[in-house]
């Protein structure tokens, strides 16, 4: 079941957050290996109603940020463009337990995230991913999203680069 997360999934969540950093080190990729997403992000997502679970018998299996509005780090792309110039929502943060990755948990998510943008009228999605996350780019790409250029995170964040996906609803 796909639920609204609380701050009583804190703990969870931060483990599954631990779990997925070792996981992409392992992997070689700097992707959350510093600061973000900080305890204090996922605070703020759930706070504002924008973090979501993945929750099976009390046992938080997935997590996905679902968030509106403008995001910063768009604003500027390399290579390329934006699909659209349209209201979107943008996903951060999707995350799955390591024993059930290749699973349908992130596609559900996914899928949730499409229907969350449909119900919000806001057909349009972005997302981005480290440029060395073959994992992420495939389930994108797989996911009907398009690669539009790459972007720039703030600092403090290690290798700054990111590809920058977008699709339509």
């Amino acid at each position: 079941m796909i639920r609204k997360a609380t701050l009583n999934d804190l703990d969870q969540i931060w483990q599954l957050r631990e779990e997925t950093r070792k996981l992409l080190n392992e992997r070689g990729i700097d992707q959350w290996q510093h600061i973000n997403p900080s305890l204090e992000t996922f605070k703020n997502d759930i706070l504002l109603g924008e973090f979501y679970v993945y929750e099976q018998d009390e046992v938080i299996l997935g997590m996905i940020a679902i968030k509106g509005g403008i995001e910063r780090t768009y604003n500027v792309i390399y290579d390329g463009k934006w699909g659209y110039d349209l209201p979107y929502l943008t996903i951060h943060r999707l995350a799955v337990k390591k024993h059930l990755l290749g699973g349908n948990i992130s596609k559900e998510l996914l899928k949730f995230a499409d229907q969350l943008a449909i119900d919000k009228k806001i057909n349009y999605i972005r997302i981005d991913t480290y440029y060395t996350n073959r994992y992420a780019i495939r389930l994108f790409e797989e996911f009907g999203y398009i690669l539009r250029g790459w972007i720039w995170l703030e600092p403090g964040e290690g290798d700054l680069k990111r590809l920058a996906f977008d699709k339509l609803i």
